[in-house]
């Protein structure tokens, strides 16, 4: 019986000594994980610029607003409500009423919203026709500023858009001293294509953000890889994640810095993605830039309103108001009747025939062939 006591306990004394021994390799492990963490790069800020960048630069119009952005630093927006036939100026900085005073009616709120914008860009392409843009809004009575991102391909702002390559090689291209700008440089279509927007549009309160957002992959014989993103409360950083396809291992930005939100696509520490789906295509009508570098999806949410031939270095508020002043002059025809009034249908034709033979019509059809 001691025996089997003794034995029992000298079993117990070296379990515990390799559970002890796993534990340190973990916690060397752990501390392996923290030091490749902390020797990731540090993450590059975000600069805010009173410019508005050349390309947003404009009078751009949708199906339910116009958007000012002006190089003397005003903002307006616009709602064409009532099917387009009204424009109500619901925001615009309080200059604009000196110009042209506000139409008062149950329609319209008094006085106008001032909204002011800081702008930062995140990428532009080297041919200058297309450029990712994050708007920061300040609203009046909110206490801190959103941030909204947007892209521009072509004159036409998009609102769900990639960028291609990460995020470290993005942002360390834009802040090299080097580069004489921050573009993307021209290449082929395989590669990570990141989100890049969370925003359903610019609006005059805060708009709503996605809590997932989906990224791609583009391998060398046309697969395409969906890597879903989901919002995280982590500190965003450079870190990779990877997924494999058979003996192929690809590897992408583990978090994404959209906005003012962080998105991850593994749980916790881990750098293992799963439940990858793979097709050919993507799931919506894509736009490439001409460098390849930003793909936009969908329809254009503004598309920029042509400028005259007297191009000004100024966008003023009175051609904005010019505008808005047209538009409002149009009038709605007027509706159809509910019972449209009917006419008698004679027969001309078959009543001429019988006035041949009508006696009483002899003596005038005479009078009018000696005529």
């Amino acid at each position: 019986m001691t025996y089997r006591k003794l034995s029992f306990f000298t079993l117990t004394f070296l379990l515990a000594g390799s559970l002890f021994a796993q534990t340190t390799r973990s916690g060397e492990g752990l501390v392996s994980i923290r030091n490749e963490q902390t020797e990731l790069p540090p993450v590059s800020e975000h600069v805010l610029s009173e410019n508005v960048p050349s390309l947003l630069q404009g009078i751009w119009q949708g199906a339910d607003r116009l958007v000012m952005f002006s190089n003397q630093n005003e903002f307006a927006l616009v709602l064409r409500v009532f099917y387009q036939w009204y424009n109500d100026r619901a925001a615009e900085p309080a200059s604009f009423t000196e110009v042209k005073s506000r139409d008062r009616n149950n329609t319209t709120k008094s006085p106008a919203e001032d909204i002011q914008i800081q702008y930062i860009t995140i990428v532009e392409n080297p041919s200058r026709t297309a450029g990712v843009y994050e708007l920061s809004i300040k609203y009046p009575h909110e206490k801190l500023p959103v941030l909204v991102p947007v892209c521009i391909i072509d004159g036409k702002m998009y609102m769900d858009f990639l960028i291609k390559d990460s995020a470290e090689v993005t942002d360390l291209r834009l802040s090299s001293e080097s580069a004489t700008s921050n573009q993307v440089e021209k290449s082929n279509s395989n590669g990570f294509y990141r989100a890049a927007s969370n925003a359903n549009g610019i609006t005059i309160s805060q708009p709503i953000f996605d809590k997932e957002v989906l990224s791609y992959f583009m391998g060398d014989e046309g697969e395409v890889y969906r890597i879903r993103y989901w919002l995280s409360e982590m500190d965003y950083s450079y870190a990779k994640a990877s997924f494999s396809d058979g003996d192929k291992v690809f590897s992408v930005d583990k978090y994404l810095r959209i906005g003012s939100n962080v998105y991850q696509c593994t749980t916790g520490r881990s750098t293992k993605i799963r439940n990858i789906q793979k097709s050919t295509k993507f799931e919506k009508n894509a736009t490439y830039d001409s460098d390849g570098g930003i793909v936009a999806f969908g329809e254009p949410y503004l598309m920029k309103v042509p400028e005259g031939h007297e191009r000004a270095e100024v966008i003023s508020s009175t051609a904005f108001l010019n505008i808005i002043e047209e538009n409002n002059k149009r009038r709605h025809p007027a509706p159809k009747p509910l019972f449209p009034p009917t006419f008698p249908k004679f027969h001309w034709k078959e009543i001429s025939e019988l006035e041949v033979y009508n006696p009483s019509t002899w003596n005038k059809r005479n009078l009018d062939i000696h005529k």
